[in-house]
């Protein structure tokens, strides 16, 4: 998942405003597993995944950011 965060991150390119810091792609990442492991057990299944984007606004929203990024 952070492999794939870094790139979308890539994608959008360094001149965004405002600027991105170095970490903000792992940070990213650390919030939309917490927001997905629905039990706290540190694992997110397929179920819970699933749930999340299906379920959450917020996760909605930033997927949809990226939907017309070339």
């Amino acid at each position: 998942m952070l492999d794939i965060m870094k790139a979308i991150y890539d994608m959008m390119g360094k001149c965004t405003y405002p600027v991105l810091k170095e970490e903000t792609p792992r940070q990213h990442v650390e919030v939309f597993f917490q927001k997905m492991d629905k039990n706290k057990d540190g694992v997110v299944t397929i179920d819970e995944f699933i749930d999340s984007c299906q379920n959450d606004e917020n996760i909605m929203r930033s997927m949809h950011l990226f939907e017309n990024v070339l």
